[in-house]
């Protein structure tokens, strides 16, 4: 059996199921259980929730044989990508290879695989299966966050994921979680380094959940997460340096360059969009239908853009009495110095 998200089983016919937006991806989970014991995670082996749950998505069932035969059928109608998501098992990186090979054998479409890589070898094998990226979830921005939310391991897992990045450039992908404790200077510092390594960062609005043990501690600031969210997309297209960056107790306060300017780059609205490997929208992965979007699935209006740009400015007047990013000049903000390699 292989678990889909419920959006990618409506996509795929296999359930009857009215959505305002469907996923662009084929969202496939693989395992039955999970040594990991993230306090963020319903999958995780310490968790009281449903484990049929990731993020707010509920993933059903199905067998092998069915899905890749309604994968075969929804190829060549718009879908780009498969993402298989896998859990940390004892013993399973051979069985997850040999899914990936049948996989793309039968589908053809570009795979995506998120799962818990332990050494280059591994990717390896992994890409010699057919894998077309590989995602390495960092999941918290420091490494403190890490001890406190998945049991450690931060450094050896950027150390691999930079490794793996330079042996494979452009192939590989992470997964960054925001409001679980970072500061955004603290995102930003991760952020540009991922961004010059050439590695696809998938932004995630932490996303309470019955059963773990954060399922009390709140979603992040939607302000917060716009500017970080801009952040990134301005890093990635090169329009921000980091040393042009200031921040202030922590936050950002300004991207360095001049109002009108800013708006004309994010004006466009793709700022907001899902970010990750290409074709990658995951609809309701941090939402519920009718709040507030994290990530818009698909492109924004002028109206939704304008929110969006407005919200990032709000919290600033209001807050904490800064003025808006990037629309006017700090004084009084020193420079951060970048990353230090660890």
């Amino acid at each position: 059996m292989i678990r889909l998200s419920i959006g990618t089983a409506a996509r795929l016919g296999l359930i009857n199921l009215r959505a305002e937006t469907l996923p662009t991806t084929a969202y496939l989970l693989y395992g039955e259980s999970c040594r990991m014991n993230c306090a963020f995670c319903p999958q995780a082996r310490g968790a009281e929730g449903k484990a049929g749950r990731l993020g707010r998505v509920s993933w059903p069932p199905f067998p092998r044989e069915e899905v890749i035969a309604a994968l075969q059928r929804e190829a060549g109608r718009g879908l780009q990508r498969i993402c298989l998501q896998a859990l940390c098992e004892p013993g399973g990186a051979g069985s997850l290879a040999e899914l990936i090979r049948q996989l793309r054998g039968a589908v053809g479409l570009p795979i995506s695989l998120s799962a818990p890589v332990h050494s280059a070898a591994e990717a390896a094998m992994f890409f010699e299966a057919g894998a077309e990226r590989i995602s390495i979830a960092l999941d918290t921005a420091t490494a403190e966050l890490a001890a406190r939310c998945k049991g450690g391991g931060f450094a050896r897992r950027l150390r691999l994921l930079r490794g793996c990045a330079r042996l494979w450039p452009g192939r590989m992908s992470t997964h960054l979680i925001l409001g679980l404790g970072e500061s955004e200077e603290e995102a930003a510092r991760l952020l540009q380094l991922l961004v010059r390594e050439g590695i696809a960062v998938g932004l995630f609005a932490f996303t309470p959940l019955k059963g773990t043990p954060l399922e009390n501690h709140p979603p992040p600031e939607p302000a917060s997460y716009r500017r970080l969210q801009a952040l990134y997309y301005l890093l990635r297209l090169g329009y921000v340096a980091w040393e042009g960056l200031r921040f202030k107790e922590g936050r950002l306060v300004s991207f360095g360059i001049g109002g009108e300017e800013l708006r004309r780059l994010l004006g466009g609205g793709e700022a907001f969009q899902t970010s990750g490997c290409p074709g990658c929208n995951r609809p309701y992965y941090n939402e519920r239908p009718g709040g507030f979007i994290y990530n818009y699935p698909r492109p924004l209006s002028a109206a939704e853009t304008a929110a969006a740009l407005g919200l990032m400015q709000e919290e600033n007047r209001q807050g904490r009495g800064s003025p808006p990013p990037g629309f006017d000049d700090i004084n009084g903000c020193r420079f951060f110095a970048p990353w230090r390699e660890p």
